[in-house]
């Protein structure tokens, strides 16, 4: 793949860090775009997009250190010197929605209502992200006879050195195809949101639900070390697990107004 869009003598620009970067403008940009639907002013959206980053930010880390507290432990992580390095998704996705929630209740907004938008514009981002991974070989599927197996060879990659040149599944493809399909069934989810047809709330269980399903399937294909998890399962697994119940017993019980 190609970990390095552009350099220039010393100046390196990553193209992981470009693809994540532009994944966060289509997302943002298209809940800007949408702002109207939103009942925000300017003001108010730009506060929110603010709460549910730092949120993110931070949820994503705490996740990734408690995932990881073995190597934290031993002194192998260190949670300030490595702090840039590692962050769990599903944590992220939980820090923002905690900071949703509070930025909603300081705001007299409703969460339910504006959670539906960001079960659109956080899987459109999050599949032009996830290439972002593919093109600096992280997250890497594990080997695969298939003819659209993708190889590793440029030394800058962070695929495993065992997995270097190996044909691999390219999880991180599969999870982008998986994220724009969320994304567009979630915008469907929506207008019956708005058309009065489901209950404010549905759009956002419904991204929960079908992300923790893709993500418990497609994990299946992974080849990289993903932390100590719950019994067999992998700690992505178990929370896409626990995000699809929560889903399915509030479709069952709630989703019609």
């Amino acid at each position: 793949m190609f970990p390095t869009l552009i350099q220039v003598g010393g100046f390196r620009l990553a193209t992981y860090g470009v693809l994540v970067a532009s994944g966060y403008l289509l997302g943002i940009g298209w809940l800007s775009r949408n702002r109207a639907r939103m009942k925000l002013d300017e003001d108010a959206f730009w506060s929110l997009v603010y709460w549910l980053f730092a949120g993110a930010l931070i949820g994503g880390k705490v996740l990734y250190l408690g995932v990881e507290w073995r190597a934290l432990a031993s002194g192998a992580l260190h949670p300030v010197r490595d702090l840039r390095y590692g962050f769990v998704f599903f944590g992220g996705v939980a820090g923002s929605m905690a900071a949703g929630v509070l930025w909603c209740r300081r705001n007299a907004a409703s969460f339910t209502r504006l959670s539906d938008f960001f079960a659109v514009a956080l899987p459109m981002g999050h599949a032009l992200g996830r290439l972002g991974c593919l093109a600096a070989g992280c997250c890497a599927g594990r080997p695969t006879g298939l003819p659209w197996g993708v190889r590793f060879t440029n030394p800058d990659a962070l695929v495993s050195p065992l997995l270097a040149g190996v044909p691999l599944h390219p999880f991180p493809l599969y999870e982008s195809i998986a994220n724009a399909a969320a994304a567009w069934a979630c915008s469907r989810v929506l207008l019956g949101v708005e058309a009065g047809k489901l209950r404010p709330g549905s759009g956002w269980m419904a991204y929960l639900g079908l992300y923790g399903a893709a993500r418990f399937y497609l994990e299946t294909f992974r080849g990289d070390d993903r932390g100590q998890g719950l019994f067999w399962l992998s700690p992505s697994q178990a929370v896409g697990a626990l995000a699809m119940a929560a889903a399915a017993a509030w479709w069952v019980r709630w989703r019609k107004p």
